[in-house]
């Protein structure tokens, strides 16, 4: 077993927990600048999906200035639609913004969703780029990213509700909640644009 320290240092869920604590903490500052702080978690350079266009890359060779990162599913009945809208409401009417932003979504659903499906579910979001692959390579970048996800009983998957600020290297800076609001995810992408 390793020793404790090495253990704690490397832990993707102790770094969210950090992240999740320093949100906490600056939750209701208003307009103030947001603490951004490059984590231990992000896209590994040995990552190889398959795009919403049917080629093999890795996801960080298509990061711009500012990233929005999600894990999620076409099906989804709630969390990636209401995050997708929330996205689209940042950005609107920013042409900076709109120029400048990637969003990479990462379906947790291998079985049953194709680049197709992908593409299709991303069209109206045109600074959109859909991934998938084998469960096995899903698994390793949710792990990469401390995230997780799960079938349920009823066919749904449960998943990681968290949107990722990603640099241009593939990093974690900030760590954005479900329930945060459009202006907040505007914030953040003006922040690290600037």
């Amino acid at each position: 077993m390793r020793p404790l320290a090495h253990r704690i240092s490397t832990s993707p869920r102790l770094w969210i927990s950090i992240a999740v604590g320093l949100w906490i903490s600056i939750a209701g500052c208003g307009g103030e600048k947001l603490v951004f702080q490059e984590l231990p978690l992000g896209i590994p350079a040995d990552t190889v999906l398959t795009s919403h266009d049917g080629v093999r890359e890795n996801p960080a060779a298509s990061l711009g200035k500012a990233n929005l990162f999600f894990f999620g599913y076409t099906r989804c009945p709630d969390f990636c639609p209401v995050a997708l809208h929330k996205i689209e409401t940042a950005i609107k009417g920013d042409a900076a913004l709109q120029k400048s932003l990637r969003l990479i979504f990462v379906s947790i659903d291998s079985k049953r969703e194709t680049p197709a499906d992908l593409k299709r579910y991303l069209a109206p979001y045109p600074y959109a780029r859909g991934y998938t692959g084998s469960a096995a390579e899903i698994q390793k970048l949710e792990k990469a990213f401390g995230s997780y996800s799960a079938p349920e009983p009823d066919g749904r998957l449960s998943h990681s509700l968290y949107i990722y600020l990603v640099n241009a290297h593939g990093k974690v800076v900030y760590l954005l909640r479900h329930d945060d609001p459009a202006e907040k995810i505007r914030r953040a992408l003006e922040q690290l644009l600037h």
